[in-house]
């Protein structure tokens, strides 16, 4: 019976959805917010294209670094929110020019000057390929089940950018202020309780 409520929940919050949208070229498709094995899970595919400097970018041998973020919120009347969940999505890509192949790589944790830490790696012939797995996530963990109240309110705030962070230092002075390097997308779902 909790299960259903919980997809009853998850059915009506998408019903319910108000977006705030960053005036970008990053477009959020498709978001799915469901329950699956005691999870919370987001699907969604964002639609962009790569624009030339960074595709000039990658040929030159710079990886690419981009972060997705889902904070869970439970709203409460007398004081702030209260964050109930955080998820964190980092995906790297590069190009091989020895093998002519395109790599992802994607972690709950940023990658650092260390290694890649714990992190799933995927190897494609072309930058579409890639490309369509940095753009694609599916039924990607944010939150236990147990963590949402279902007679409670609920923000979900979702957001992507290009982390300009971990580019090389002489890329991020030349890239801040550029539209070209600026790849964000920000959006704001409110979740009802079930009556």
């Amino acid at each position: 019976m909790q299960q259903l409520r919980l997809y009853v929940f998850v059915a009506l919050s998408l019903l319910s959805v108000g977006a705030v949208w960053a005036d970008t070229p990053v477009e959020l498709q498709g978001l799915k917010v469901e329950r699956v094995d005691g999870a919370v899970t987001v699907s969604a595919n964002l639609h962009f294209d790569l624009p030339l400097p960074l595709e000039e970018a990658l040929l030159k041998g710079v990886s690419l670094y981009f972060v997705t973020e889902v904070d869970i919120f439970r709203e409460r009347w007398y004081f702030y929110d209260k964050r109930v969940a955080h998820a964190e999505r980092h995906v790297r890509l590069f190009y091989m020019p020895l093998t002519r192949r395109w790599r992802v790589n994607v972690s709950p944790r940023p990658f650092n000057a260390g290694g890649l830490g714990m992190s799933l790696a995927q190897s494609y012939d072309t930058v579409d390929e890639a490309m369509s797995a940095v753009r694609r996530m599916a039924q990607w963990p944010v939150a236990s089940a147990s963590d949402i109240d279902l007679d409670a309110k609920h923000n979900i705030n979702v957001s992507f950018k290009l982390d300009l962070n971990q580019l090389p230092r002489p890329l991020q002075i030349n890239a801040t202020g550029q539209s070209e390097w600026n790849l964000n997308k920000s959006m704001r779902l409110v979740l009802e309780p079930v009556r």
